[in-house]
C-alpha cells in the first residue's frame, strides 16, 4: 500500500484565505523595501541596516514561496483538476509580480563599488548573507537596466513558463494504446512506464513503439513549444551577451565553464564505458554484440517485486545503518505523511522533492511502482529531503538553495548507501545480476545520458535561436549524439528518435539543467570514495556539507573533504569505480554465456 501525502502543514486547501493573505503580505513587504532604493547602491547602509534589509527580503521570498510551491503541489498531484490549475495560475503569477518588485535589488547589488563590496564582506555582522553578495554579483556583466528586468520577468508568464506549463499539461493528458500480451489496453503515463523493463520482450517493444509513437503523433505542438523555448533563449542570450549559451547555467550552478567542459571531455572519452555494458547485455540476452532499443532497460536476473512497506524498511535500514541521525530524520518523511507514492492517471509524471522555506518541511512526490528502480528513487528524493532538513538547520532562505550541481549530493549519495548494501547482503547471484545491471544503467542513464542532453540541447539551441528546426530536424541531431554515445552496441527502434520530445528539462527555465545530475553523481562518487576510505569519521563532514545549503560554492564544497574538481583526475575516479562494478558484471556474464 502507497501513500499520498498530507499538505495542510502549509495551507488547508485550495480555498484557503491564508493563501491570498500570505501573497498580499508578501507583495507589501515587497513594496516597503522599495524604501531602500539607490542606498544599496550607493554603499550608504551601514552593515547593521543592510542585516535588516536582508531580513525584510527574507520575509518577502518565505511568503511568496509558500504560495506558489502550494499551488504547484496541488497541481503536481492531479494535473486535471480546475481548481487546482486556477490557484497555481494564480500563484504563479502573484510571485512573479513579487518578484518584479524585487528585480531593482539585484540590479543596485551589481552597481555597489568593489569598494563598497569589500567593506560589506569584511565585516561579520553580514557574514550570513557574504556568499548571497557574492552569488548575486556574478551576473554583474549581463544585468540590464531595471525596466527591461522588469518586462523579461513578465514576459516569462506568457513565454518559457507558458510553454513549460503548457507542455506538462499536454503530456500529462496523453493516453497510450498498447497491446499487452494480446490484449489492448489504455493507459496514462505513470501507468506505461514500469513496463519499459517488463520482462516480456514483446510488451516492452510494444510500450516503447506506442509511447514514442504519441509524441511523434503530436509533434506539431511540441516542436512548437520547443522552437519557441529557443528562440526565447537565444534572444535572451543576445540581450544579456552572454559568452555562451551555457553560462546562465554556470552562473546558477556557482560553477565555470572551465570545470564542466572538463567534466564533459571526461564522460565523452567513456562513452566506451556505455558501449561495453551494453555489449554485455546484449550477450547475455543472446543478442550477439548489438542490443534492441527496447530492451535497454529490460530486467536481468531475478525479478524482484517489492511492496511500500519493504521499500520503506530497506531505505530507512540504510540510512539508518550510515547514521543514527539521519535515519530517524528519514523515518520523519513517513511519519509526517511528507510522501506521495501513489500511481494515479492525472498525476504529474516523474519524480521530485519539494523544498520550501528553512521552516516547512520537504515533501515528495513519486509514483511508486513496487520495482528496484522505486527503491532508488525513494532513497534517491528522501536524500534531497534530508538536505533540505540539514540546510533548514542553519540556513536562512537566501542561501537554503543549494545550486543544481550540488543539490544533487545527498539523493545520490543516498542511493548509493542502498546499493551498496544490498550488493553486500546479497547470496543469490541472480538478484545480484539484477542490482549489478540497475546500478550500472543508473550510472549510465544519470552521467552519460544526462550528458548527450546536454549536448543535443546545445546544438539545438544555437542552431533553433537563429531558425525554426523541424521536428524531423531534433530527430535528427538526437539521432547523431545517440550513435555517438552508444556506438554500434544498441540497434534503436525507429519510434526511439522522438525521444527527445519525452523531455520536459529541455522547456525548464533553467537552461541545461541536465548536466547537474551527471555532475551529482560523479562527485558523489568522489565523496562515497572518501566515505569508504574514512569510515563514521566522515559522516560529521558530509553533514557540514548538507548544511552548508547553497552558502558555499561547489568548488569550495569539494575543497572542505580534499577534492579539486577542476581536475579531470577527479571526474575520471567516478568511472574508474564504475568500472570496477563492469568488472563484476563482465564475470556472471561470461560464467552464463
Amino acid at each position: 500500500m502507497t501513500e499520498k501525502w498530507d499538505l495542510s502543514f502549509i495551507y488547508k486547501g485550495f480555498d484557503d484565505p491564508k493563501i491570498e493573505e500570505d501573497m498580499d503580505q508578501a507583495e507589501k513587504f515587497a513594496d516597503d523595501l522599495a524604501n531602500y532604493r539607490g542606498k544599496i547602491k550607493s554603499g550608504e547602509l551601514s552593515s547593521k541596516e543592510l542585516l535588516e534589509f536582508f531580513q525584510q527580503l527574507e520575509k518577502v521570498h518565505t511568503l511568496a514561496d509558500r504560495g506558489e510551491a502550494y499551488g504547484f503541489l496541488l497541481f503536481a498531484q492531479e494535473t486535471t483538476n480546475d481548481d487546482h490549475k486556477a490557484l497555481y495560475s494564480k500563484v504563479e503569477a502573484r510571485a512573479v509580480d513579487v518578484s518584479n518588485k524585487l528585480i531593482w535589488i539585484k540590479v543596485e547589488i551589481n552597481e555597489m563599488s568593489d569598494k563598497t563590496v569589500e567593506r560589506y564582506l569584511a565585516d561579520p555582522v553580514l557574514e550570513n548573507y557574504h556568499h548571497y553578495i557574492r552569488v548575486q554579483r556574478l551576473s554583474k556583466p549581463y544585468i540590464l537596466t531595471e525596466e527591461v528586468e522588469q518586462v523579461l520577468s513578465q514576459k516569462e508568464l506568457v513565454g518559457v513558463l507558458a510553454w513549460y506549463n503548457f507542455y506538462n499539461e499536454f503530456t500529462a493528458s496523453f493516453q497510450y494504446q498498447v497491446e499487452i500480451e494480446g490484449a489492448m489496453k489504455t493507459m496514462s503515463h505513470g501507468e506505461i512506464y514500469p513496463f519499459f523493463n517488463d520482462p516480456n520482450p514483446e510488451t516492452r517493444e510494444n510500450v516503447f513503439k506506442a509511447y514514442y509513437q504519441k509524441y511523434a503523433d503530436q509533434s506539431i505542438a511540441i516542436s512548437h513549444a520547443f522552437n519557441n523555448i529557443w528562440k526565447n533563449r537565444g534572444q535572451d542570450t543576445e540581450l544579456r551577451k552572454f559568452p555562451t549559451t551555457m553560462t546562465p547555467a554556470h552562473i546558477r550552478n556557482q560553477t565555470d565553464e572551465k570545470i564542466v567542459e572538463t567534466m564533459i571531455e571526461v564522460i565523452k572519452k567513456n562513452y566506451s564505458f556505455v558501449q561495453d555494458y551494453y555489449k554485455l547485455k546484449a550477450r547475455l540476452m543472446g543478442q550477439g554484440e548489438k542490443i534492441k532499443g527496447s530492451d535497454l532497460y529490460a530486467p536481468l536476473g531475478k525479478t524482484m517485486k517489492y511492496t511500500w512497506d519493504e521499500a520503506k524498511k530497506i531505505v530507512l535500514e540504510a540510512y539508518t545503518e550510515f547514521d543514527e541521525e539521519v535515519g530517524e530524520m528519514t523515518n520523519s518523511f513517513f511519519d509526517r505523511k511528507l510522501i506521495d507514492s501513489e500511481v494515479r492517471k492525472t498525476k504529474m509524471t516523474g519524480a521530485f522533492c519539494q523544498g520550501i522555506s528553512p521552516d516547512l518541511d520537504p515533501v515528495i512526490h513519486q509514483s511508486f511502482d513496487g520495482k528496484l528502480n522505486g527503491i532508488s528513487t525513494l532513497a534517491h528524493e528522501l536524500g534531497h529531503g534530508l538536505h533540505d532538513m540539514f540546510s533548514g538547520r542553519k540556513q536562512t532562505i537566501l542561501n537554503y538553495n543549494p545550486p543544481t550541481v550540488a543539490a544533487e549530493t545527498a539523493s545520490v549519495f543516498g542511493e548509493q548507501i542502498l546499493i551498496d548494501k544490498l550488493l553486500k547482503i546479497m547470496t543469490d547471484k541472480e538478484a545480484k545480476l539484477r542490482l549489478l545491471s540497475s546500478q550500472l544503467e543508473d550510472a549510465i542513464i544519470t552521467i552519460s545520458r544526462q550528458t548527450m542532453y546536454v549536448i543535443w540541447e546545445k546544438e539545438c539551441q544555437e542552431s533553433g535561436a537563429k531558425e525554426n528546426l523541424s521536428a524531423k530536424k531534433m530527430s535528427d541531431i538526437w539521432d547523431k549524439h545517440v550513435n555517438d554515445a552508444y556506438g554500434d552496441a544498441v540497434a534503436f527502434l525507429p519510434e526511439q528518435s522522438w525521444n527527445w520530445a519525452t523531455i520536459p528539462h529541455f522547456l525548464d527555465k533553467r537552461v541545461f539543467y541536465c548536466y547537474a545530475y551527471s555532475f551529482g553523481m560523479l562527485f558523489v562518487l568522489g565523496l562515497y570514495q572518501k566515505y569508504l576510505e574514512e569510515g563514521k569519521t566522515f559522516v560529521p563532514k558530509f553533514k557540514q556539507i548538507l548544511e552548508a545549503g547553497g552558502s558555499k560554492f561547489p568548488v569550495d564544497l569539494a575543497a572542505s573533504v580534499g577534492l579539486d574538481i577542476s581536475q579531470p583526475e577527479f571526474w575520471q575516479a567516478g568511472f574508474d569505480y564504475l568500472r570496477i562494478l563492469l568488472e563484476e558484471f563482465r564475470s556472471i556474464v561470461e560464467e552464463r554465456t
